[in-house]
């Protein structure tokens, strides 16, 4: 069964609008008021002046023209992408008889591109020496754009005679959907009140994600400093309250605001980027719900045509697509670290994908034990992250090896930890 596209507002949209729901939206608004202003004062106080955290901002995206220099390159390949296959295409219209090896030699030239995107990226990466921010930026972006042409790519190949539009692709590249269609449902106008009030979001959940960062990462004092494995474990343990506002920030901003954003300046009218993952008492249930836009990409693209044309079962299709997304999640963190940290890996063999098939009783206990063994889980990760990227930052190695690149640093290394 293929995915409808309707008109519908995203969930938090519609519970905000609500008068006795509203209230929570007022919550947030009062969170980063509080947060601005304990900000500004410390700053004030300790400073004698203020800078609400645009030295950190600043610092992080400090080569984000570098970083738009690449989005425009492989922007372009992207493009370039709908042309090739309109050209091969056209191609096997016209040679019938021997359209079993254009079907091959598309396919090759497909995972070559998909091979050599991520591999020339990574080299960019490194060149330009991406602060974490920038590479993160550039890293996710790749992969947007490397589903959006496979699921088009996937879409107009199954078709007899594919009616190929540019204009309808390069709305699609823009849309926030991984699913391509010819033509989705649009709204009559743009409600610009809306939108603003997207954009202020964004803003707004960025700062709050600055002052995070500030205080939840030690002091340059401190990194000079060597950590025992206790203390590494109690700035987990002390990290977690921050943790709850970056898991929820990082919803908001990307999956709420971000999304109706561009949703609401490109009239687009299916707007169901989430369900109410906040309520779910098992794992399936939150990564099914948390981000729809990639869930049904991971559905159609990965899942079905696994169980359609290699293995028709549940389990391997499913096996898949947890190895997919959580390799694709290794590879980001590999870019930022500069090396191999497997967290997300062992994360995945470990945790996930085992709890994956439990289904627990629907109660506040599941609930609250779910909220906080994923928030216990990210904050782990980016404790243990962020030492492995200070580690090569700090203690370099000159002709590092494979095992240099595959060992973490800051195990290895006598600039982070001490016994």
């Amino acid at each position: 069964m293929e995915k409808k596209f309707v008109t519908r507002n995203s969930l938090l949209t519609d519970v905000f609008e609500h008068p006795r729901t509203r209230n929570l939206y007022n919550v947030y608004v009062l969170a980063f008021t509080c947060f601005t202003f304990y900000t500004a004062a410390k700053e004030f106080i300790t400073t004698g002046r203020v800078t609400l955290g645009l030295g950190t901002i600043r610092t992080g995206f400090a080569h984000f023209d570098k970083a738009i220099f690449v989005w425009l390159c492989y922007f372009g390949s992207t493009c370039a992408v709908f042309y090739l296959f309109k050209i091969w295409s056209n191609l096997r219209e016209f040679v019938k008889e021997v359209a079993t090896i254009f079907d091959w030699f598309g396919a090759t030239s497909l995972i070559f591109y998909y091979f050599y995107s991520f591999k020339l990226v990574t080299f960019a990466v490194y060149y330009f020496e991406f602060n974490p921010p920038c590479t993160v930026f550039t890293t996710l972006e790749l992969i947007r754009h490397l589903m959006k042409v496979h699921s088009f790519v996937r879409t107009k190949a199954s078709q007899t005679s594919p009616n190929l539009n540019f204009s309808n692709y390069l709305y699609y590249l823009f849309a926030p959907t991984l699913i391509y269609r010819d033509a989705y449902p649009r709204t009559n106008s743009i409600n610009w009140n809306f939108f603003i009030q997207c954009l202020l979001e964004s803003i707004s959940v960025l700062f709050i994600f600055t002052f995070c960062v500030i205080h939840s990462l030690p002091s340059p004092e401190r990194w000079l400093q060597k950590f025992t494995i206790s203390e590494v474990l109690l700035e987990i343990v002390e990290k977690m309250v921050y943790g709850t506002f970056a898991l929820t920030g990082i919803f908001f901003l990307i999956f709420h605001s971000v999304q109706n954003l561009f949703a609401e300046i490109l009239r687009f009218g299916d707007r169901l980027f989430y369900l109410d993952w906040w309520n779910e008492h098992s794992y399936h249930g939150w990564l099914s719900k948390w981000n729809k836009i990639v869930q049904d990409w991971l559905y159609y693209y990965v899942y079905r045509d696994f169980k359609v044309y290699v293995c028709n079962n549940s389990f391997l299709p499913r096996f898949v697509v947890f190895l997919v997304s959580f390799g694709v999640h290794e590879w980001v963190m590999c870019c930022w670290t500069g090396g191999f940290f497997p967290f997300m890996f062992l994360l995945f063999v470990t945790v996930v994908f085992p709890l994956s098939y439990y289904n627990p009783p629907k109660n506040i206990i599941f609930n609250v034990f779910l909220w906080f063994s994923g928030i216990l889980l990210l904050v782990t990760g980016l404790v243990f992250y962020t030492l492995e990227w200070y580690a090569r930052t700090k203690s370099p190695l000159k002709d590092p090896t494979l095992w240099d690149f595959l060992v973490p640093r800051f195990v290895t290394c006598d600039c982070v930890l001490r016994s």
